[in-house]
């Protein structure tokens, strides 16, 4: 029984540290912008990762083999992404159009298999509750829903009043943790 802990232990490990390298060589795409494929190879990269851990049969050479076979198609698709176009549009997909100028393109929709009630909900949760309101809604490759709202129902700004501003950079923490940072303070110098 203590046999058994100790391998499950030390494949949990290896499964651990192999997929923290992996997904810092993935980059940070895969947490933050994740499309259908990157989804799906998290999720795969996970499973085999957690079924290396507990099932004693597999080897550990198995185990990471799986793990290097996903990551390096992982990263083989985000590279054909980033210098093919066509590649791009397979793996990615294109951006679609679901409201043009205050009306809802149904049939793009449909071919997002979207319902109407779900649209309205994103449109709501970005406080538009009014589409004819709304110059374009885009589905996004992400799957996120970008507004555009019709001029006349854009924010004012300084430069519709033509009003001068000064450019006002970026903040820098100095300290962080009771320790001063000398880059940052350098750079705000």
């Amino acid at each position: 029984m203590l046999d058994k802990m100790l391998q499950t232990f030390t494949s949990s490990a290896v499964a651990i540290i192999a997929l923290l390298i992996l997904t810092r060589l993935m980059g940070k795409k895969q947490m933050s912008q994740l499309n259908f494929f990157d989804y799906v190879i998290g999720i795969t990269i996970g499973s085999i990762a957690s079924e290396y851990a507990i099932v004693p049969e597999i080897h550990m050479v198995q185990g990471i083999t799986a793990l290097v076979v996903f990551f390096l198609f992982s990263i083989l698709f985000s590279y054909i992404s980033i210098k093919s176009r066509k590649g791009r549009k397979i793996l990615d997909g294109v951006p679609v159009i679901l409201i043009e100028n205050g009306k809802i393109v149904e049939k793009n929709l449909q071919k997002e298999k979207l319902n109407i009630n779900d649209l309205l909900e994103e449109c709501r949760q970005k406080n538009f509750f009014d589409i004819a309101s709304i110059e374009f809604a885009i589905l996004e490759t992400s799957g996120r829903l970008s507004i555009l709202p019709k001029s006349q129902n854009r924010p004012l700004t300084p430069k519709d009043m033509q009003i001068p501003t000064l450019l006002e950079g970026l903040c820098s923490k100095v300290v962080i943790d009771v320790i001063i940072i000398k880059e940052h303070l350098d750079a705000i110098s």
